[in-house]
């Protein structure tokens, strides 16, 4: 039976699995060359389908303590002009292997610090792009930006360029928690980067919170949404801390500054963001997001268009989207594939005129099946396994039967209405809908999950 949403329930319930923002999770990519791709981008080519194109940038001036992302901190610009240049023979080499002048649907620079690229380098990067590919009439263009290291140049230079969709990374605006991850924004300059890029010609502004974090109370949580609220983003984007240092070293200096915080504790700031959130007019999309009714992905989760990718939660704009850059992944209907993570052995393979590829899988029938009917239930709460499972000819009433035994244990999560053939996600279930997912999980039948974050 459906179960009050309460942060005991949510703290019980807590365990740890994948963020689900690929199937199979990246933790099951094996050794891949570039020749083991090479005929998946070919059919990609002959299909000639728009693609989305993600480009990494791994540069950030300082890192911070908690910060899970592949990062290279650097203070030297030259590095950046540099990277451009290995980025432009990546990008060669891609048009080459698919055969063809792609058009490309979405471009989104990610980091690190896209905005460590000074506007002459930013106008080279695009300029290469759009050299080997071809963007589309509505291509929709985005990119991550530091309030404390973005200049009113650039920001003009990415709206010349094209860029409409911003997000902006705050995590917390409290100074005690400031002084625990080791990243100090003001106000004042988150304020400054949104207004300026909207003078820039952006019109989708998302905001990064982080909750989790050592030193932060209910308060504090309440006081940094206040603040955000003001400045009226399209999205607000509340991840939980993936507290790891077994894998991220430097995140032992979190707990150096105070104690991360427990399923308890990070139910009690979830909970509350939910409830304000709604009461300024966001709609809960989905797990960690929210949305301004009449935003592009409010209304693309209304109409079902909304998809799960690397980025998070964004609008489906094409099936394959090829990455770029260091440790960048690429994910097309049959494969995923991911750059190497090191800046040596990435830059090694260009020189060598090789695609930069470390490590890969081959998605067999089952893991496209499984595919869908996770992507269902954490971008639509819901899943009709009869519909997901016509096009591979089997009955999911046999085929899932371990499954759907699971799932009668976890009825406060989720309901399953066996005439119809749909799961249906609780309330609770909409929260914790990784523990759902994992369930249709294959890979997590192994139990080994100390390489993942907690659900809540």
């Amino acid at each position: 039976m459906p179960t009050e949403l309460t942060a005991e329930c949510l703290a019980e319930r807590a365990t740890r699995g994948p963020r689900y923002t690929s199937y199979p999770p990246a933790t099951e990519l094996a050794p891949m060359s570039a020749t083991d791709i090479t005929p998946e981008l070919a059919r990609i080519g002959t299909a000639g389908d728009p693609i989305s194109l993600y480009v990494h940038v791994p540069f950030c001036r300082s890192l911070c303590a908690y910060c899970g992302c592949n990062v290279i901190p650097t203070r030297d610009p030259k590095r950046g002009e540099a990277y451009v240049d290995d980025v432009l023979t990546e990008l060669a080499l891609l048009r080459d292997a698919v055969g063809t002048r792609l058009p490309v649907t979405e471009l989104a620079l990610g980091g690190g610090s896209p905005n460590f690229l000074e506007p002459h380098s930013l106008r080279r990067l695009v300029g290469g792009i759009e050299h080997y590919f071809a963007r589309t009439d509505d291509i929709r263009m985005s990119v991550e930006l530091d309030p404390r290291t973005t200049t009113s140049a650039q920001l003009e230079t990415f709206g010349a360029l094209g860029f409409r969709a911003l997000s902006v990374g705050v995590q917390d605006f409290d100074p005690s928690v400031q002084d625990a991850i080791r990243r100090h924004q003001t106000i004042a300059q988150t304020r400054w980067l949104v207004e300026r890029a909207r003078a820039s010609g952006f019109t989708d502004v998302n905001v990064d919170l982080v909750y989790g974090l050592p030193r932060q109370t209910e308060a504090s949580m309440a006081s940094t949404l206040d603040a955000v609220l003001d400045v009226a983003p399209e999205r607000i984007a509340l991840f939980g801390y993936a507290h790891l240092p077994s894998k991220l070293p430097h995140q032992w200096l979190v707990e150096q500054a105070g104690r991360v915080l427990d399923a308890y504790e990070r139910s009690c700031l979830l909970l509350l963001a939910i409830e304000k959130l709604a009461r300024a007019g966001y709609v809960h999309i989905g797990l960690d997001h929210f949305a301004r009714p009449g935003s592009s992905l409010a209304r693309a989760a209304d109409e079902r268009r909304m998809v799960r990718t690397f980025q998070g939660y964004v609008e489906h704009r094409a099936d394959a989207i090829l990455g770029v850059g260091v440790s960048a992944i690429s994910s097309t209907p049959h494969m995923l594939w991911q750059n190497h993570a090191d800046l040596g052995p990435w830059r090694n393979a260009l020189r060598a005129r090789d695609l930069p590829v470390a490590r890969g899988v081959v998605l067999d029938e089952d893991d496209r099946l499984r595919r869908t009917i996770i992507g269902k239930l954490m971008c639509d709460g819901e899943v009709d396994l009869a519909a997901a499972s016509r096009a591979h000819a089997i009955d999911p009433a046999v085929y899932f039967a371990h499954e759907l035994a699971a799932l009668a244990d976890l009825d406060d999560l989720a309901s399953y209405d066996a005439a119809a053939c749909v799961i249906r996600a609780t309330p609770m279930g909409r929260v914790l809908v990784r523990n759902l997912c994992m369930v249709f999980d294959r890979y997590q039948r192994r139990g080994a999950r100390d390489a993942f974050s907690t659900t809540i």
